[in-house]
Formats: C-alpha cells, sequence, structure tokens
C-alpha cells in the first residue's frame, strides 16, 4: 500500500493572493449558509465546485494562440498545472486538528474526503468468483468511508441509507435465473443488511421454550409468523414502490414505479460495462483492423454504463448527504451540522482520470438533485474540463492590476458561494485561476500554520429546541391523562414515598451510552452494553446467585471488582480484558464461601464498571477526560459503611483515570489491589499508599523484553542484523499521548535495546481518527521491508486487531526472511484465548507476547475455570482469582484481633507485615511491607506458533515458593534475567 500523498508544507510556496481564497472558503466550510439571512434560508441550495487552474503565463496575446486558446483566455478558464495538486493536499491539512488535553487526537472540523488515485490504482483485482465491482464504484465507497470516519466530534453518525441500498444492489452475489427470483433476491439482500428486524416472534417463541409448554410454542407460532411475514412484506413494499428510489428508475429510463426492476437495469449496465473492461484487457494485441470498429462501439457503451452507474450512486449519496445536513427540527445535532460535504480532488486529469470522471459525474447530476450539501475543491493537473466557467467578471479593475490579482480572485469566489448559499442557480463547476507570482514570504506558511477553521462547539442551547418539544409532548400526554384519570384516584401498588430506580443512583446512563457504576447482580442495575453486552450479561447473573448465597445477617466483608467493562455505542474495540479477570474472581469468591474453616469472613462481590477508557472511574485531579457528575469511586465510597466494603481489586489498566480512582479510594483508606496493571507511574509518583499491584511494572517489563529481543533465536530467525548492529532493528508502535503506559513503555524499552539495534518509532493512538490506521500499518510495513526488523508493539490491546488487519491486507508487508515478528506487552485477549485465531487471521505475522505466570494446565484452577465458565484461563483470569484470594487471606488474618476491622485495618496489615512467599495460580508473590508490586514477579514471553499453539521462549523471576528466582534463560540459560531496581 503507497504512503498517502504528504506536502513538504515548508518547501512549498503558495501563489500570490491564495492565502485570501482560502479565508473565503473557510467561512463556508464552517458555515455553508453564510451570510444568508436565517429567515431567509430555504431548503435549496447548492455550491459551485472549484476547480484551480493556474492563471495564462504572462505575454500570451491572440497572435499567439488559436481559436481555443483565445476562448479560453477570454472566459478567464487559465490553464492546467501538476503542481496545483500541493495546495489541495494544504486544504486538507486544515481539515483537522489536535485537540488539546493530554490526550489529544487528530479531530475533524467538517466531515470531508479525498480522492487519492494512486491509492485507488493499488487495490487488490478481483479474483475468479468474485464481484469484480470496477473503480468507479470503489472510488465513491472510499468517498463514503471518510466522509463517516470524519464526522467531527459530537455530530453523531453519518447514515447513508440510499447509497448504501445502491450499492448494496451492485454488489449482491445473485445467480442470474428468472426475473421474478433475482428480485426477490435483491429485496431479501437489502432487508437482510439494513432493516430493522421484527424480534418478537423469535422473542416469543424463546419464552415458549423455556416454559416447556406444546400448547403455548404452537400459540406463539400462529401469531407471530403471520406478524414477522407481514413486516418483511410491507419492507419489501416500502422498497420497490416507495417515494425514496422513484428516481432510480428516472435516471435509468426504466417505465414505473419499482425500484426492484430499476435496480436490475442498474446492475445489468454494471455487468456490461464490467465485462467490456475485461474483454478489453483481454484482447489480442494483434486484432484486427475489421474489429476495431466494433470494439469502438462496445466502448462507447461500456463507458456510457459506468457514467450511468457513477452518476446513480452519486445521487444516492447527495441524497443521503442532504438529509443528513438537515436533521430534523427536534434533533439536537440540527445545529451542529452547518459545515458541507467537502470533497477534494487534487488530481483532476485527462478524460481517464478517475477524479475528472467523478468531477463529470458531478456536473451532471448536481444541478437536477435541488439541495447540494457538497463542496468541491479540485485542481487541474492535466486538462480543464470544457463545461467548467470562468469566474465572473468584478467590474472594473483596479488601475495597474490585472484581473485575479490582489484579492480580486477571492471576491469573486465569495461572490460564486455566496449565490450558491443563498439558493440562487449557480454552474456546476467554476475554474479559479491562481497566480504565477509566488506570495512575498512571510504568509506561505498562513494556509498550514493559521488553521482558522473551527466546527461549532457543542453548547447548552441545542438542547433547547428538542427539551421544549418533550415538555409539550409530556404536557399533552399528561393531560390526556388527567381525563381519563379521575381526580385523586391513583392507580393500585402506587404509593407516595416510591423509592427511585436502582438505576438512577448507583447505574446511570451516561453520554456514550453506556452503563456505569455498581452492581451486585440482583438490583436490575445492568451495567451490560454495547458489542460485547451478552458476556457480561452471563457474569452478572453468576454474581448475582453467589452473592444470595452469602447470609449477610452474620458478619461478611465485600470487595469491588472495578474496571472498564463496556464500550461505548460507536466503539467496537475489542473485549474488555476485565471479562477474565472477572471470572476468576467469581471463581475465588465461590471457592472461599464454600470452605467450611474454623474461622473464615465469607466474601460479597461488587462489579463496578468504569466505562470505556475508565472514563467515569474519577473526577477532577488526573481525570481530565470526565465532564460529567458522574464519579464511580465516589459511589464506592459512598456505599463503604453499607455494604462492609474492605477493599477493591481490578483498575486492569493504567491511566490517569483509574489513577485518580484510587486516590479517591485512598482518602477513605481503602486499600486497591490491581491487576493486569504496569504502567510504572501507577507505583510512583502520584501513586498513594493503600495502591499495590499483582504485576510486575514496565521498568522491568521493557528490559526483558529488550533482553528478548537481542537473543531469542526464533525471533532472529524472522529477523536480520544489519551491519554496525548487535540487534534487529526495533518498529515501535506506541501511543505518544498515552503517557502512564504506551509512551512510557516505549521509552524504557529504548533506553533498555540501547545501541543493539535502531529504533523507529511509529505514533498509533487508540483513540485517534481511524481512517489513519492503512497510513499508520503502510509506514510499518516500509520499515520492516527496508529494516527486516520487528515490531515493537506498545499500543493498547483493544486496538490491535485494527493494526493487524491493515499490516495483514498488504501483502508486500513481509520482511525477506517471511513473517513479521510482533513483541506485544498487552495483546488482545482473545488472541491469547483463542491462538488458532493467529494463523488463521493474521498468518504473515507471528505474535510474542509478555504475560505474568501461566497457571497449571493439569491443576484444578484449569479445569474448574472450564468446567465454570466454558473457556479457557490465562494469566488475566489467574490475577483475578489470586486478588480474591489475597484478600480472603489478609481479611481472616486481621479478624482473628479484630472482627470489627475496617478497611485502613487492611491497609495496615499490608503496609507493616504484608504478604509473603504467596503461592498463587498468577505466580509466586511477595508485596507489601514498602513494596508496592511482587518482587521478582515470574515474567514469561510465549509466542503462538504457526499452527495456532503457544510455546514459551522466556521466563524469569519468582516460580519456586522459598527458592531462588530464575535469573538466565534460554539455551542452557546462556542469558541473565533483569532483576527488580
Amino acid at each position: 500500500m503507497p504512503q498517502p500523498h504528504r506536502t513538504d508544507e515548508q518547501d512549498l510556496v503558495l501563489p500570490c493572493g491564495f492565502d485570501d481564497i482560502v479565508r473565503v472558503i473557510d467561512r463556508y466550510v464552517v458555515d455553508r449558509r453564510t451570510g444568508v439571512p436565517p429567515r431567509r434560508r430555504g431548503s435549496r441550495h447548492r455550491l459551485p465546485a472549484l476547480l484551480l487552474v493556474r492563471e495564462p503565463a504572462a505575454g500570451t496575446t491572440r497572435a499567439g494562440t488559436d481559436a481555443a486558446g483565445v476562448a479560453a483566455a477570454d472566459a478567464g478558464r487559465g490553464e492546467p498545472d501538476p503542481a496545483l495538486s500541493a495546495l489541495v493536499h494544504v486544504y486538507h491539512h486544515r481539515l483537522v486538528r489536535l485537540t488539546t488535553g493530554e490526550t489529544g487526537h487528530l479531530a475533524s472540523l467538517a466531515p470531508h474526503a479525498l480522492v487519492d488515485e494512486e491509492l485507488l490504482a493499488c487495490d487488490r483485482p478481483a479474483e475468479d468468483g468474485e464481484v469484480y465491482e470496477g473503480p468507479h464504484v470503489r472510488l465513491l465507497d472510499r468517498v463514503a468511508r471518510q466522509l463517516r470516519t470524519t464526522m467531527p466530534d459530537g455530530s453523531g453518525t453519518l447514515r447513508l441509507t440510499e447509497f448504501d441500498a445502491c450499492l448494496s444492489v451492485l454488489r449482491a452475489d445473485i445467480v442470474p435465473g428468472d426475473v421474478t427470483d433475482e428480485r426477490r433476491a435483491l429485496r431479501d439482500r437489502i432487508y437482510d443488511k439494513y432493516a430493522w428486524k421484527f424480534g418478537f416472534a423469535a422473542e416469543v417463541t424463546r419464552l415458549g421454550d423455556d416454559l416447556g409448554a406444546k400448547q403455548w410454542s404452537a400459540i406463539t407460532r400462529v401469531v407471530t409468523t403471520p406478524l414477522a411475514w407481514l413486516w418483511r412484506w410491507s419492507y419489501g413494499v416500502r422498497i420497490d414502490r416507495g417515494a425514496r428510489f422513484r428516481w432510480v428508475g428516472g435516471m435509468l429510463d426504466e417505465p414505473g414505479r419499482s425500484f426492484l426492476n430499476a435496480a436490475m437495469s442498474l446492475r445489468d449496465a454494471q455487468l456490461r460495462s464490467r465485462a467490456q473492461e475485461r474483454a478489453g484487457q483481454e484482447a489480442p494485441a494483434d486484432a484486427g483492423a475489421p474489429a476495431a470498429p466494433a470494439r469502438a462501439a462496445m466502448s462507447a457503451v461500456a463507458a456510457r454504463d459506468e457514467a450511468v452507474v457513477r452518476q446513480v450512486l452519486l445521487t444516492a449519496l447527495i441524497h443521503d448527504l442532504a438529509r443528513a445536513a438537515r436533521p430534523p427540527v427536534w434533533s439536537v445535532r440540527r445545529p451542529r451540522r452547518r459545515w458541507p460535504f467537502v470533497l477534494l480532488l487534487p488530481t483532476v486529469g485527462g478524460d481517464d482520470s478517475p477524479s475528472r470522471r467523478l468531477l463529470n459525474s458531478f456536473s451532471a447530476v448536481s444541478e437536477d438533485v435541488g439541495t447540494c450539501p457538497v463542496l468541491v475543491l479540485g485542481a487541474a493537473t492535466a486538462d480543464i474540463p470544457p463545461y467548467a466557467v470562468g469566474l465572473p467578471r468584478q467590474g472594473i479593475p483596479f488601475q495597474g492590476t490585472r484581473h485575479g490579482d490582489n484579492g480580486t480572485t477571492a471576491q469573486a469566489v465569495a461572490s460564486l458561494l455566496a449565490a450558491g448559499a443563498s439558493g440562487q442557480p449557480v454552474e456546476a463547476v467554476r475554474v479559479v485561476p491562481l497566480s504565477r507570482v509566488p506570495d512575498n514570504g512571510t504568509a506561505a506558511e498562513r494556509p498550514v500554520v493559521q488553521r482558522t477553521v473551527r466546527s461549532r462547539d457543542r453548547r447548552a442551547g441545542d438542547w433547547l429546541r428538542p427539551v421544549v418539544a418533550a415538555v409539550a409532548v409530556a404536557a399533552v400526554v399528561a393531560g390526556g391523562l388527567s381525563q381519563v384519570l379521575r381526580p385523586g384516584e391513583t392507580r393500585p401498588g402506587t404509593g407516595g414515598d416510591a423509592k427511585p430506580p436502582a438505576t438512577d443512583t448507583w447505574c446511570p446512563r451516561v453520554s456514550t451510552g453506556e452503563r456505569v457504576g455498581i452492581t451486585d447482580g440482583s438490583d436490575h442495575c445492568e451495567l451490560a452494553h454495547g458489542l460485547y453486552a451478552p458476556e457480561l450479561r452471563e457474569l452478572e447473573a453468576r454474581l448475582g446467585r453467589q452473592n444470595a448465597e452469602v447470609d449477610r445477617t452474620k458478619p461478611y466483608r465485600t470487595l469491588v471488582f472495578f474496571a472498564p467493562l463496556s464500550v461505548g455505542s460507536a466503539s467496537r474495540r475489542t473485549v474488555p480484558t476485565g471479562f477474565q479477570m472477572l471470572r476468576g474472581a467469581l471463581l475465588a469468591q465461590k471457592q472461599v464461601n464454600d470452605l467450611n474453616l474454623k474461622s473464615q469472613m465469607p466474601i460479597r462481590l461488587l462489579v463496578a464498571n468504569a466505562g470505556e477508557y475508565f472514563a467515569f472511574g474519577s473526577r477532577g485531579g488526573l481525570n481530565t477526560t470526565n465532564h460529567s457528575d458522574v464519579d464511580v469511586a465516589r459511589m464506592i465510597v459512598d456505599r463503604i459503611d453499607r455494604d462492609h466494603i474492605a477493599g477493591v481489586i481490578g483498575l486492569t489498566q493504567s491511566r490517569p483515570e483509574s489513577l485518580q480512582a484510587a486516590i479517591e479510594l485512598d482518602a477513605r483508606g481503602v486499600t486497591v489491589l490491581g491487576t493486569g496493571v504496569s504502567g510504572q507511574p501507577m507505583v510512583e509518583g502520584d501513586s498513594p499508599v493503600s495502591y499495590f499491584q499483582l504485576s510486575a511494572p514496565d521498568a522491568r517489563v521493557a528490559r526483558i523484553m529488550a533482553s528478548f529481543a537481542r537473543h531469542s533465536p526464533r525471533l532472529a530467525a524472522l529477523t536480520k542484523v544489519r551491519p554496525g548492529h548487535t540487534a534487529p532493528a526495533a518498529v515501535v508502535v506506541f501511543d505518544p499521548h498515552d503517557r502512564y503506559f504506551s509512551a512510557d513503555l516505549k521509552k524504557r524499552f529504548t533506553d533498555a535495546y540501547g545501541s543493539a539495534g535502531p529504533v523507529y518509532p511509529v505514533p498509533y493512538g487508540e483513540s485517534g481518527n481511524d481512517s489513519r490506521t492503512p497510513s499508520v500499518a503502510a509506514g510499518i510495513c516500509a520499515l520492516i521491508r527496508r529494516t527486516d526488523g520487528f515490531v515493537l508493539y506498545a499500543g493498547r490491546s483493544s486496538v490491535m486487531h485494527d493494526l493487524f488487519y491493515y499490516l495483514q491486507s498488504d501483502k508486500q508487508c513481509r520482511t525477506h526472511q517471511g513473517r513479521v515478528a510482533v513483541l506485544a506487552e498487552s495483546p488482545a485477549p482473545n488472541l491469547v484465548l483463542h491462538p488458532e485465531l493467529m494463523p488463521q487471521d493474521y498468518g504473515s505475522l507471528s505474535l510474542f507476547y509478555t504475560q505474568f505466570s501461566l497457571p497449571d494446565a493439569q491443576g484444578p484452577f484449569v479445569r474448574n475455570f472450564r468446567k465454570s465458565f466454558e473457556v479457557s484461563s490465562d494469566s488475566d483470569a489467574a490475577a483475578g482469582y489470586d486478588a480474591v484470594k489475597v484478600f480472603f487471606k489478609v481479611m481472616n488474618e486481621i479478624s482473628v484481633t479484630d472482627p470489627q476491622f475496617t478497611p485502613s485495618a487492611v491497609v495496615t496489615f499490608l503496609q507493616s507485615t504484608g504478604v509473603t512467599d504467596y503461592v498463587g495460580e498468577s505466580g509466586i508473590m511477595t508485596f507489601g511491607k514498602g513494596h508496592k508490586y511482587p518482587v521478582d514477579k515470574e515474567v514469561d514471553i510465549r509466542e503462538i506458533t504457526e499452527d495456532g499453539t503457544k510455546i514459551t521462549g522466556l521466563t524469569c523471576g519468582a516460580v519456586s515458593a522459598k527458592a531462588a528466582a530464575v535469573t538466565r534463560w534460554g539455551p542452557s540459560g546462556s542469558f541473565f534475567c533483569p532483576e527488580d531496581d
């Protein structure tokens, strides 16, 4: 995959007056209706496409040009220039900015798409049996994807209903046959892909199965089957006969109102154009002259069909964008969507240029669609389209100046955009001639450095319209109910002192759609949400059953498992690592409560969800991302006395937000025992005295990874050491904004690796724009090919799959030794749980990863874990299991002398006595008494092999109780293990 075009902004010389034009365009990027009074803003408006050209060379006269050249010069059309492409890229850079804050990311200022013809040319050709959709379809699909991913923060999701339906028609794999069968297949594909599913039938049938009554199941099938069929039939009628898609038949000259008939014609046009393209590619070079006219005729038909398909897709896209740009009156996003959708065409070349063909289609359809909230900015690099019209003359120029100087061109552009914004008819494409005189140098970098474009931020007033509408509806409903219910009459079962539901207090819904807070599994406070909700819902049910077995009339203590356990509504991040740890904690709770010891403290377990990225786990202080009133750590503090809370386990992530939560809990003397936490800042600096963790910190892990990278024979087999070095090159993938984990690990690994091999840092953040991942992967692949090195993945596990997907997709992403070695400190959990996925999905990569000890494969923990949860265990599950067991041991020892102990007693015990040689499933642990983490904790580096099995390549640290730690690794113990500081 080629690197995306990047302009060297320091060396770029801008034409005189270009920054004036940029400022004009900026105003309409912020608000496409700039200058139009609100009361005069009709629904129909259309901005012209702006095509950058170069002014005719000085000295050109009519005598020196032919008739066509004179006409072009008179019209102010100018000349094409390949150098103008860089100016479009400059404006592309203005449409993104770095957000403020510690985890700043590139934020889009307006939805935009850049047509990269080089990237389009590198697409994989279709193989036998695949639907070959053609470059024109792929181009528009890329445009739609970029518009979706560049929606500004807080402006919602871009829905492209018509475009997706038309694209689905073209991509449908339908066996040719009877017309009725093909129509039905198209309808079913659209229904299955986009329709809201009728789930009532399945739910009621499942209820009947649970009740076990055959009569009930029969009755539900009789009732729900017709309803489901009716819903599917009505959806098909709406798609086929509805007004939304009626325009498709008109564009294809298809009689009648049937969209499915028009869709069949659209597919036929697509198939004809693709068949002709393949025939042209396969035609012999020495074909006779008599065949040339026939081929020319077929090529003309194919070009017409391709243009029709492109125009239909573009029209559907414009319809969807017009609908998205003007949400309903009651929508909170309506005031925020004032921008246009910006389409950037840096290479509008000759007739065969993809950008030129797209501009041709835009010119053909934009005047017929009514409202077109798309602002096109292009650069003529090889030829100027004949339909492009010059700028209007701005009266009499100033004495001694030419048209286009001293801001006259900018004024003409402003008048054109103002006319389009107000709904006046304007030509579809206008050329903007740029001066050949370079800027004086002082303003050459201004469009790059001074990004004046700003998208409208969220405001409290945005909610005024929807709130007023909701209040009005509520008032009407209340008035209607007051007429139905007589004064003073109340419904049975209600009382004046009803308590607010638990969801209002202990698990509120937050802006991301998640429910955060605390649950005991039986209080109807369901935290399950998002992509992995079913897994958490099962664990919550088990939690409720196990807590119900605790006798709360006798002394007991509560532990809180505190971690991010959900993902936001728009997120598809990998399964949270806390799931395995929670499973381990639940297994430990069950086992310790089933013991019959002479003196033991029963354990009740609560689960607290901090939300994705731990955003709502704390508030204030180190947490600068939570701007709401929700603070889960404060909820835990408020329930210390009510629930007899003795401590908190989990956290699972090294973040400022999680450390701030530990600080808030420390203020009330609550011990926090971190699991899966390795960031060095968690045990240094601001770390509170009541915080401990069961894993080794990154200072030691980084040194172990550096030792493995320098000496591992298996990693060496996949890399090559360059002259002048003793170890392979390391391409370090890290998040520069993740100070508590990723950036810290990168720095410590680089220091430990020293001069053994070159280190190439590659930034890759978990919260950045997803559209940047392909370019990051392309950069990594380029470094790997050049250096024959390996990837040191210091990023978060949640975005490992995103990067691996694009690394695997690049067929050139290989070393000269074959597969690419990846050494990770935080691998994706499902790759560790299901190692067979690695060779299946990412066969070109070889994953090495660190873990803290490994449960005995034949031991009772592994067997009981699989029996209880039907999944395999790992070091994360063992850590959650050990955390509960450690607290159980400590609380039992304290309760002998202080049965009414408070949470601070646990802190005092760990600081004064500590835990020594505790044999846990996650390793041998000695911590406390001045140590926040286990001394010489076992660290392993494992590899997922080509056949999907796991082997251990390094083991360092304490592996046996009351025995010396392992200090050597490798063949015959050739290499020293790094030790704790």
